[in-house]
């Protein structure tokens, strides 16, 4: 779409407002740069939100008999950065099975990072370095009991994440034991061990942005903000509606008349026009912008 810039209301960290943002290429710009025309797009109408960070937990992408299908079915959604989790399974082989996890995302038609899940049991110091090289901007733990968290060696897991600062966040598998408080748990085991950890237990599909910044793809990812990926979507405002309620759209199943991914019209009334594979993100430095 080139340079271009808009005026309407914007949802930003403090909340909607009445704001100018201003695109070149693929990326949210502060000034004007260059000799080449700005074009103006209007917006009137149209409440404006950063594109959505999801992790795959609807439709995992792992299972999926069709990786360019659920792509685009996040993309429907305002997905503009999914976070693929990916199972690891083994001690000696998980940098292969990353690698082939890779190869399966290849064809995902939007930008897409890779959440490693880890079984507890299988937890290890070498696998928080590797997948901290690799990028990943947290590692979830799995865990299925309360008694999983004493068989690990934390102090050595908390020693690893010293290298890059990756955060830690769990899931749990307990289905049977409800009255444990997991979240409490988790929280006295990191504070005991100086675990770098996401401020929320992301245990839903939409990213905090507390757990934006701990892992390192927001400013890149998440936001309107100068440097910033140009991502965003546009939801039309029904003429019954005020602009005051239009903050519960980026909460809630509603879905966006049109989604722009690094400045590129994805989708225009839940018709997908572009499915050009998106790219591998990698975060740089964790936990930089907190």
């Amino acid at each position: 779409m080139g340079a271009y810039w808009f005026q309407g209301y914007v949802e930003n960290d403090s909340g909607p407002c009445f704001s100018e943002c201003t695109v070149k290429e693929e990326k949210f710009v502060r000034d004007r740069t260059g000799k080449a025309p700005y074009t103006l797009m209007v917006v009137d109408g149209f409440h404006v939100s950063p594109g959505h960070v999801m992790m795959d937990m609807k439709e995992p992408l792992a299972i999926s008999p069709s990786v360019t299908e659920t792509g685009n079915h996040y993309i429907k959604r305002g997905c503009t950065l999914l976070l693929t989790q990916h199972l690891v399974t083994s001690l000696r082989h998980y940098r292969s099975q990353y690698d082939q996890f890779l190869n399966r995302c290849e064809s995902l038609p939007l930008d897409y990072m890779v959440i490693p899940v880890v079984p507890v049991k299988i937890l290890r110091p070498e696998m928080v370095r590797f997948f901290a090289r690799k990028g990943s901007p947290f590692l979830c733990v799995e865990v299925q009991s309360v008694e999983d968290l004493t068989e690990v060696c934390w102090e050595w897991v908390a020693q690893a994440q010293a290298y890059k600062r990756m955060p830690l966040t769990m899931f749990v598998k307990d289905t049977e034991n409800t009255s444990n408080n997991y979240v409490e748990l988790w929280s006295s085991l990191c504070e005991q061990y100086g675990i770098i950890k996401l401020t929320d237990v992301q245990d839903d599909e939409m990213l905090s942005l507390k757990n934006l910044k701990d892992s390192g793809i927001y400013p890149h990812k998440g936001g309107i903000i100068p440097g910033g990926h140009a991502d965003y979507n546009l939801y039309r405002l029904s003429e019954d509606r005020t602009f005051e309620e239009a903050d519960d759209f980026r909460y809630h199943d509603s879905v966006p008349n049109v989604t722009v991914m690094n400045g590129q019209v994805k989708q225009v009334n839940q018709k997908v026009i572009d499915e050009k594979p998106g790219s591998h993100i990698q975060v740089k430095i964790h936990k930089h912008f907190v």
